[in-house]
């Protein structure tokens, strides 16, 4: 099943069938229940993830226990790529926000599949660096409009 869903995908579908079918191998697909996490921030970032089915959220923690709305992702999405970039670790939460189905694609496999292809590799971590750009901006909209809802003393 993960050979067909890495066919489909946008990114996955740039890959020759031999990478494919490399990467199917170290994939699996996961169900998940509303309110269990996929990953949490601070574990180690070993996989990439695509949503599949249903809705999940990213958060990002704050010390006041707090969380900020980072991005809610439908099907198709893309997410959990700090182990694409180097980071060792996630830095968001992910949280099922209803019954969800993601498929996790072994993040060492995908960075040797990527080294070994560099002109797909390319286009992949362009894409991926958009992804991020766009979440960037984004949450910092949603952190803007919370701002100025806080009113502000004057002195």
């Amino acid at each position: 099943m993960p050979v067909e869903k890495l066919q489909k995908h946008e990114l996955f579908g740039l890959l020759s069938q031999k990478e494919i079918e490399r990467l199917s191998a170290s994939s699996g697909v996961a169900k998940l229940k509303e309110g269990e996490r996929v990953y949490s921030e601070g574990l180690p970032a070993s996989h990439v993830f695509v949503l599949l089915r249903g809705r999940v959220e990213l958060k990002r923690p704050t010390k006041g226990g707090l969380s900020l709305l980072v991005d809610d992702l439908l099907e198709g999405s893309v997410f959990g790529v700090s182990s694409l970039t180097g980071t060792e670790r996630y830095l968001l939460n992910a949280e099922c926000v209803e019954d969800s189905e993601v498929l996790k694609v072994e993040g060492r496999v995908l960075r040797q599949i990527l080294d070994q292809n560099p002109a797909v590799g390319y286009i992949i971590q362009r894409r991926i660096s958009q992804i991020f750009f766009k979440r960037y901006v984004d949450a910092m909209e949603r952190l803007q409009t919370v701002a100025q809802a806080i009113p502000l003393g004057r002195a």
